[in-house]
């Protein structure tokens, strides 16, 4: 796509599912691409990355230790992809807040705090891009996932924020939304109960579970130069899910 090659891009969750994904298809477009993970697992084999590095992004020094690692190969930053998440199940008013403490950690608290670390790199890019990975969770709810839905829907809020303060510099920020994605984070729910997978199945007009690579496409669009003139928006990628009730 227009504008992508030798652009750098800082990948959270890099090492797998979406994250992963979103990489590969950015090494195909030329992208130069640094990937950040919890378990970094077989990146080093992945041969979208110029670079990666393991770090929890709940610590808060995490963000001193990727702009480190990132400097020691390049003093830029085009486009940050926020994709690292969690999603347990558990209500509300569960017996402690440790799942959802956990969940907003991960989930929002990650992003805005590496967002704001990387503002001043994006802002010297001609093409600054933030694109963050929210969830159709960010427009409705689900019971059992209060943590999850509550985390999505102030990531689609942050990019709303974002959009209308950053848009004067040029850095555009929006949100993708996907809806049932066969992950490591989903593939265990979907085994453990059948039944929740043909939900989303039939859930979805298209007639199936998505695929990290299905999300990646539209990540690199929103990167690229033709989409320059869209920012602050929420963009399903979830087969018309949202469109069945």
């Amino acid at each position: 796509m227009k504008g992508l090659n030798k652009r750098v891009a800082v990948v959270t969750g890099a090492a797998s599912g979406i994250g992963r994904a979103i990489s590969n298809r950015f090494a195909e477009e030329g992208v130069e691409v640094f990937g950040i993970d919890l378990q970094v697992g077989d990146m080093p084999e992945n041969q979208s990355l110029v670079g990666h590095v393991q770090v929890d992004l709940t610590h808060e020094h995490s963000t001193n230790l990727i702009l480190d690692f990132l400097s020691s190969y390049t003093k830029k930053c085009d486009i940050l992809v926020n994709a690292a998440g969690v999603s347990e199940f558990g209500f509300f008013d569960d017996k402690d807040m440790s799942l959802f403490e956990r969940t907003m950690a991960v989930n929002l608290e990650a992003v805005a705090r590496i967002t704001r670390a990387f503002l001043p790199l994006l802002r010297e890019s001609n093409q600054g891009r933030i694109i963050n990975i929210g969830s159709i969770c960010s427009e409705f709810a689900s019971p059992g996932l209060s943590a999850y839905v509550i985390s999505k829907h102030a990531v689609l809020g942050l990019t709303r924020a974002l959009a209308s303060e950053l848009g004067s510099e040029g850095i555009t920020v929006n949100c993708i939304q996907p809806g049932a994605i066969l992950t490591g984070i989903t593939a265990s729910s979907f085994e453990a109960d059948p039944s929740f997978k043909e939900h989303w199945v039939n859930k979805a007009a298209i007639g199936r579970i998505g695929e990290p690579e299905d999300v990646a496409p539209l990540a690199c669009f929103l990167a690229s130069e033709e989409a320059r003139f869209i920012s602050g928006h929420g963009i399903y990628v979830d087969g018309a899910a949202m469109q069945q009730g």
